[in-house]
């Protein structure tokens, strides 16, 4: 059953299904492309894992130890009832924060090189920290080596990424694509609570047509998978608050959508 709201449904953000429903909205998001695309192009999901805790910081990418100790086949194993060599001395290491980190890479396969990263903004991207700079540092990165970059921010929470001086007038979310051989000119698309997702030229070359990518079915898709018909709060108020006009909408949408039992 799809959401009852035409564009994003708003109680996903604060509900705890956040990010669960981006790693299926990307991953949407990637079947979608790679239906659509030339045969020159895939998209792929790029995975990586930020590490946060005391003179850590943020750094990505993944990550191998210095010496991985692995089970091999003629590994023998110490006898029963060996006993570790006792350490001197016990000490608490610092505790560090892991969290993965997903995105949807677009590649030139005869190239072999990124021509496009589709980013889908989570909470901690918009909050003061160091997930924030480490993404504005991603970003910044992409936009200095000429690789497009589309941004996507389906968050009515959290202070809004710069987007250029004067900032856009305020709107509940935004898209913005940013063609490499057109920085740093972008284009930006911006919609509210009521309105329906966008269709997002995504673009791959300045010789090459734009692919479509449909916002509305992936979202869907990640809705229905995640059953979230039946699992978001929609009896609570909304988080964050609407404005009064919105929250009288939400109410009214809220109270035509056919009830599924569980």
């Amino acid at each position: 059953m799809p959401s009852p709201f035409p564009g994003m449904d708003p109680y996903i953000e604060s509900s705890g299904y956040w990010k669960e429903f981006h790693t299926t909205l990307l991953t949407a998001i990637r079947a979608q492309l790679n239906a659509r695309l030339p045969p020159r192009y895939r998209a792929h999901m790029d995975i990586y894992a930020t590490f946060q805790g005391p003179e850590v910081g943020v750094r990505w990418r993944r990550i191998e130890p210095d010496v991985l100790v692995r089970e091999r086949p003629g590994w023998e194993k110490p006898p029963a009832g060996a006993a570790a060599e006792a350490a001197p001395a016990t000490i608490v290491l610092p505790e560090v924060e892991r969290e993965t980190i997903k995105s949807v890479l677009l590649i030139d396969r005869e190239e072999s090189r990124i021509v496009t990263v589709i980013e889908v903004l989570s909470p901690s991207n918009k909050r003061a920290g160091d997930d924030r700079q480490s993404y504005l540092h991603k970003r910044g990165h992409c936009l200095a080596n000429r690789i497009s970059l589309v941004e996507i921010d389906l968050l009515r929470g959290g202070t809004r990424l710069p987007l250029g001086d004067p900032p856009p007038r305020g709107a509940d979310y935004y898209v913005m694509a940013c063609r490499a051989w057109e920085y740093p000119r972008a284009g930006l698309w911006t919609f509210s609570l009521r309105d329906p997702l966008p269709d997002v030229p995504v673009p791959l070359a300045a010789d090459v047509s734009a692919v479509a990518l449909g916002l509305k079915p992936c979202a869907d898709r990640a809705y229905d998978e995640g059953s979230y018909d039946t699992e978001l709060p929609y009896d609570e108020p909304l988080t964050p608050r609407a404005r009064k006009a919105d929250a009288l909408w939400v109410k009214s949408v809220l109270a035509r959508r056919p009830r599924k039992t569980r």
